[in-house]
């Protein structure tokens, strides 16, 4: 799957790396980037939040370089795609959160695969969200130690269905998958996984590494310790701030405010996990010798203190993409300092590539460029454009979009082709806030700014990614596997946690044999139901005589290809879905 990559070769350099002029540190230095789940810019003390305690990440804050004009995608398995990458995200195949769309072309190479390639050793801990079946998984992308949840949010039903069928307790004593092992630890998720960062700092301290830690916190369901849902439980929203009619979160209702309290108390608890990692760090004599990047994968997705952005998550407006951006290596990166340039997640590989003297590999179409001699200070910010959207279902070029050109920002928010009026053109640097609509007076811009989106979309379409990606079954590799609503594809997935979402799994049968399927429910299926599968032009059927959760389809003979399967539930009143079906290649 990697041949591209593996005719790429790269010469390392040898001896010491000189990453700035204030020090020379004597080996490749370690990289350990932090990334959370839904958390918005307002979501810290160092943003200006006067009720959230994150004294950790303040502290990193000051210490850090932070590129205070950093954008990400307005959902998080396009942002991860990017960030691992430096593409756009559905030039790798990712448009989507599920639906088919979360999947990232196992071709793509990543971060993981290039610092593997060069004597680093590699792990992530949580949230993947970009294919958990072969050959997309963390292990086939590159990272050589792996503990992650399933699907795009532990609970949800991409996620393991021990989870799945817990939707009050699933952040606690979550079922995991270790190196593509089940494992089953005890805890609360943020901590488990910061355990397992631990482990890994200190079982690779002698070599470099490179660390992913990808809370999935503080997503919903919204569920934490109690020690820390207390310490916000009495907090009122009452202040002047809290009651100013210009700012959004002036309108929380109390579930809103139920809500902030929770994520505060999850935000609270990443900090305190965060500063796990930076005393291990510091314990283990690395920090002189450690990047260390934390970010937020996109804004947050309920109403509350966000600065002022306008939107929320699933939006290319301010508060749906702006996130803050930390990068601190003590003694070689400069400390306190803002960079306000404009910089995305596309910049984060060919930006730490440089960072530790790996030339950025040729067989890349990357869309992004290396802002590390800005962090520096020994570059100005140059005037770049950058490419935002994301919508339900397959990309649209004007449904939610953005095209960023210095301080312009021109926004395709359901928008008309032909009638530039209906698009939104701001100057952020005079304008943060996006609330000056200048389309009408600087026209000329916006049809400037539509020419450059519109090719962007169409160069971006063209991508051969872009088709529904298909999950290998029966290979040695991963035999059983289990399918499930992540990647179930069609219009009928919308309610995909209730019983009528319908779809189709996109298959490769690799060789021919017989096939053993298991279509499985979350409660027992009504006796008389008739149970289906099909397999392109393969259907086969049976009627449920007891309440079992599963109907089995024993010794289906398929011939090598591709497949696309359909499993449903039958009666008179209804036709359902199985929440996962089985796939068994017999031997």
């Amino acid at each position: 799957m990697k041949r591209i990559f593996r005719i790429f070769s790269v010469i390392f350099f040898a001896g010491s790396v000189n990453l700035h002029a204030q020090k020379t540190i004597s080996k490749k230095p370690n990289i350990i980037l932090i990334m959370t789940d839904d958390q918005g810019y307002g979501d810290f003390g160092f943003t200006g939040n006067p009720y959230v305690k994150t004294p950790n990440i303040d502290n990193l804050a000051a210490r850090s370089v932070r590129l205070t004009n950093f954008h990400n995608s307005p959902v998080c398995a396009p942002t991860r795609a990017s960030l691992l990458t430096g593409r756009y995200a559905q030039r790798t195949g990712v448009h989507d959160t599920y639906n088919n769309g979360a999947i990232m072309a196992t071709e793509e190479i990543t971060i993981a695969e290039i610092l593997g390639q060069n004597g680093y050793k590699t792990g992530i801990v949580g949230k993947w969200h970009l294919g958990d079946n072969y050959p997309f998984r963390p292990s086939e992308q590159g990272f050589q130690y792996s503990l992650v949840h399933g699907g795009g949010g532990i609970g949800q039903p991409g996620d393991l269905i021990e989870n799945f069928t817990r939707p009050d307790s699933s952040y606690f004593n979550t079922v995991l998958s270790e190196n593509n092992k089940h494992v089953f630890p005890k805890g609360y998720c943020t901590d488990i996984f910061t355990d397992a960062a631990l482990d890994f700092v200190k079982e690779n301290k002698s070599a470099p590494f490179f660390l992913y830690v990808s809370y999935n916190a503080p997503h919903d369901p919204l569920q934490l310790p109690k020690k820390y849902e207390d310490l916000y439980k009495d907090l009122k929203f009452d202040s002047d701030l809290d009651k100013d009619p210009k700012k959004s979160w002036s309108k929380m209702l109390e579930k809103d405010k139920e809500n902030a309290r929770k994520v505060y108390g999850m935000a609270t608890n990443i900090d305190d996990n965060v500063g796990r990692i930076l005393a291990e760090i510091k314990k283990q004599n690395l920090e002189e010798n450690t990047i260390v990047i934390f970010l937020t994968d996109n804004g947050n997705q309920q109403l509350r203190f966000n600065t002022g952005f306008r939107g929320l998550k699933g939006s290319v407006y301010e508060g749906g993409t702006h996130v803050p951006f930390l990068i601190s290596g003590k003694g070689f990166i400069p400390e306190n300092k803002d960079l306000n340039g404009l910089t995305a997640h596309v910049d984060l590989l060919p930006t730490l590539l440089e960072a530790v003297n790996i030339p950025f590999p040729k067989t890349i179409k990357g869309d992004g460029k290396s802002v590390f001699k800005q962090i520096l200070g020994k570059q100005e910010a140059p005037q770049r454009t950058f490419y935002n959207t994301w919508n339900r279902g397959w990309p649209e070029p004007y449904r939610n979009a953005a095209i960023y050109q210095g301080n312009y920002k021109l926004v395709a928010s359901e928008a008309t082709q032909d009638d530039i009026n209906t698009f939104g053109l701001f100057n952020l640097k005079m304008d943060p806030f996006e609330e000056n609509n200048l389309v009408k007076s600087d026209i000329d811009l916006a049809l400037k700014l539509k020419n450059i989106l519109d090719s962007t979309f169409k160069d971006i379409s063209a991508s051969p990614h872009l088709s529904p990606r298909r999950i290998e079954v029966g290979t040695i590799h991963e035999n059983p596997g289990i399918l499930t609503r992540q990647d179930l594809g069609g219009t009928g997935v919308r309610n995909w946690t209730g019983d009528n979402a319908l779809g189709i799994w996109t298959v490769r049968v690799l060789e021919d044999g017989f096939y053993d399927f298991k279509a499985i429910n979350i409660k027992p299926i009504p006796k008389g139901t008739r149970s289906l599968i099909r397999l392109g032009q393969i259907q086969r059927s049976k009627f449920v005589n007891d309440e079992s959760k599963t109907v089995s389809f024993t010794n289906i003979f398929l011939k090598k290809g591709d497949y696309d399967i359909e499993s449903w539930f039958e009666t008179v009143a209804a036709i359902n879905s199985p929440y996962y079906l089985e796939v068994l290649k017999q031997k």
